[in-house]
């Protein structure tokens, strides 16, 4: 399985560094104070109701997955701002990642909500905010991991703002394991649905794993701490790097801590919930964000011509 994995990853590399690279000027972006490898706050000024504050034509807000630090994430939300920046040409984007105050990302709130519940609170009530202020913005709804489920449930929490709304992306979207727990909201008509999973070399959240885990709950958290010390970190950027050291350390601490949920969920069928390995993580090496740019321009460009 990790040699298909490495093949995967040289495979796409090429198409990766294409987008890391690509000067940030091709796009209009509403400019804020933001940690460049893991946060965006791009609808601040607009939020904080500032005299000057500009409106996007796209406002795009992401909630980041499990673990992920600041409030987009190295994995996939950080990859998806630089590629959307470089995709965006000639349109006025502001990016914004779902206030970590309000939602810490934690295992707690995956196993336990099936996606933070305060992340679909905060991220709704951020949208309706925004779009009272700018009531002409597109809208799109982002999340990976948690952060998909999260986005799928504030669906449910957009109030007058739902009509601004023209797209959810998801990446490694764990609706599918999820859905007979929790009644997720549905699409609103005129938002598209975007999706993103890795199938070569298969993503556990939402496509059939190639390997089978144990199911003694204990021996199930060491095989996944195992998976991530052999992790292969050649294609990965600095931020990305630590936050491998970060998961070698939180994902059996923050996993311990819900033995009993694994337990349950492993005696009812539901152990691919917890099979967080690198694959889930890969969306923005493999080139899935330069796709999910792409498209969100195509569903904005299509918008405004209607």
């Amino acid at each position: 399985m990790w040699s298909v994995f490495k093949g995967t990853a040289l495979f796409s590399l090429a198409a990766f560094l294409c987008i890391a690279l690509t000067p940030p000027a091709q796009a209009k972006t509403i400019s804020s104070r933001r940690d460049a490898a893991v946060s965006a706050d791009e609808w601040k000024s607009v939020l904080g109701g500032e005299n000057d504050a500009e409106c996007s034509d796209l406002a795009v807000i992401f909630a980041r997955g499990t673990f992920d630090k600041g409030n987009l994430g190295p994995w996939v939300g950080r990859p998806f701002y630089d590629a959307l920046v470089a995709k965006a040409a000639g349109v006025k984007i502001a990016v914004q990642g779902v206030s970590a105050q309000d939602y810490p990302a934690d295992l707690a709130g995956y196993v336990e909500d099936g996606g933070s519940e305060s992340c679909a609170e905060s991220l709704g009530r951020t949208v309706q905010e925004y779009v009272s202020r700018c009531t002409k913005s597109r809208v799109a709804i982002w999340g990976w991991s948690q952060g998909a489920l999260c986005a799928h449930k504030s669906l449910g929490k957009l109030g007058d703002a739902e009509s601004n709304v023209i797209a959810l992306g998801v990446f490694g979207d764990p609706v599918g394991i999820w859905q007979d727990s929790i009644d997720f909201p549905a699409i609103p008509q005129g938002t598209e649905l975007l999706i993103y999973c890795e199938k070569t070399t298969p993503d556990p959240l939402c496509a059939n794993p190639l390997e089978d885990f144990p199911h003694d709950p204990v021996a199930f958290i060491d095989r996944l701490k195992d998976i991530w010390e052999e992790m292969d970190e050649t294609h990965m950027n600095d931020a990305q790097r630590q936050a491998v050291k970060d998961i070698i350390v939180e994902l059996p601490k923050q996993a311990l801590a819900q033995v009993g949920h694994l337990a349950t969920d492993v005696a009812e069928g539901h152990q691919r919930r917890w099979m967080l390995t690198p694959q889930h993580f890969w969306y923005g090496i493999d080139g899935k964000v330069s796709a999910a740019a792409d498209d969100l321009v195509r569903v904005y460009k299509k918008a405004v011509s209607a």
